[in-house]
């Protein structure tokens, strides 16, 4: 039977054992394979369980689970041979390591032909040497004093001209993650737990009973002050199904509230929210949604920043209006954008959302003219027997422009 990849696992370690694994997790020679597990033993030794740890080092729940039993088995000689040879990631990975450690003179045309891609860019060796100099430069700099710093000098901005500072975060924490570079441990969040949010929302007193055709208006509050965050954190983290409050990358978080008549006697219900919902970044990959489409790889890659992915949607349990649910999706598909193409400079052109078939039918999104594409199960970095167990999802999309398809297909050039 596979552990369930939330539970942790009991490890012990000698004081050699683990002097020996942290020489492993900071080498540039033992390999990717070595690496990654090496640091995936120490996070278990820190206490974190094998389904965080499949965040942080990027190796599947399955394998990190078959480390730690072979490793309690054999101890450091389960590292003399590799289970498998290195995919092609890691054998590039690799490459760039060994060039790095006996890099040529700066003359050569290696520096700018050997790169490595990390969330949609390509980095050259020069490119990796500039962001190893940044850092040794200012060793005790914040990840984001170094984050905007390599936006400035690679020029990495968004279509509305600001900075990409999230992704060039989570850029230098993959980049940290293949030993690529070598971030200060001060400010480090690789092992940090999400803090559960100090506020519980609570139904408010009398709650009103508030039929449909009572609520004149829907307003959605843009989640950016620190009071509106609260919130929004707290609503999530009590009252929706998906673990975890926070979202990574691009996004929008909202907080719904609704203007009703005064025939509802609803004082007690006024500044109450009544809903929570968020959009950020796309799947990268979803063969349903893709073929629907019906973009190449080529078009995909330069024309994901249009799709959306309503990420998170939730309606307070207490609340009874008929009708709600279709209602904010209809409202929120007119406001999304306009804010997205705001903040971020894109306005997107098509809408995707993930429904978990076994808790829900997905009705609200029907009744909103979403259109069920198809579904999906598990993510790929769950092995196979993990994948299996996820729960399907169906696969919900609403296109925002009748010309939709063409505007995803166009080759990067016309982009």
């Amino acid at each position: 039977m596979t552990q369930r990849p939330d539970r942790r696992m009991p490890l012990t370690c000698s004081s050699k054992e683990i002097d020996q694994l942290k020489e492993m997790a900071r080498s540039t020679t033992a390999g990717i394979w070595r690496i990654k597990r090496a640091k995936a033993l120490l996070g278990v030794l820190e206490g974190i369980s094998a389904e965080r740890l499949m965040y942080h080092v990027r190796v599947p729940v399955t394998s990190i689970v078959k480390c730690i039993r072979a490793f309690t088995r054999n101890r450091m000689a389960y590292f003399d041979q590799p289970d498998r040879p290195p995919t092609a990631r890691e054998a590039a990975v690799e490459t760039m390591l060994a060039f790095l450690d006996n890099p040529p003179p700066f003359s050569s045309d290696r520096w700018d032909t050997l790169s490595l891609r990390y969330i949609g860019t390509q980095f050259t060796a020069r490119h990796i040497r500039m962001i190893r100099d940044m850092i040794a430069a200012e060793p005790d700099a914040s990840r984001a004093s170094i984050a905007k710093q390599m936006c400035t000098r690679l020029r990495l901005y968004g279509a509305n001209g600001k900075p990409r500072l999230a992704t060039a975060k989570d850029i230098l924490r993959r980049m940290a993650m293949d030993n690529i570079i070598f971030l200060s441990p001060k400010g480090s969040a690789t092992y940090s737990r999400t803090k559960t949010p100090a506020k519980l929302i609570v139904p408010p007193p009398g709650i009103p009973k508030i039929a449909s055709h009572e609520i004149i208006s829907l307003i959605f509050v843009l989640v950016e002050k620190p009071e509106h965050s609260v919130i929004w954190s707290a609503m999530i983290h009590h009252y929706h199904y998906i673990p975890g409050h926070r979202l990574f990358g691009p996004q929008l978080r909202y907080l719904a509230y609704a203007e009703h008549s005064q025939s509802a006697g609803t004082r007690a219900f006024e500044g109450s929210p009544l809903a929570a919902l968020s959009f950020s970044s796309c799947a990268w990959r979803v063969s349903c949604r893709d073929s629907y489409i019906g973009w190449n790889d080529e078009q995909r890659v330069a024309n994901l920043p249009l799709v959306i992915n309503n990420s998170r949607f939730l309606i307070l349990p207490w609340i009874k209006i008929p009708n709600l649910a279709s209602r904010i999706l209809g409202a929120i598909a007119r406001q999304a954008p306009q804010d997205w193409e705001a903040r971020y400079g894109r306005k997107p052109v098509l809408l995707e959302t993930f429904v978990e078939l076994d808790r829900f039918r997905g009705t609200c999104y029907k009744a909103a003219n979403w259109i069920e594409i198809g579904a999906t199960v598990g993510y790929s970095l769950h092995g196979n027997a993990e994948r299996r167990r996820q729960a399907t999802k169906a696969v919900f999309l609403q296109p925002l422009h009748k010309r939709f398809r063409d505007i995803l297909c166009q080759s990067p050039s016309k982009c």
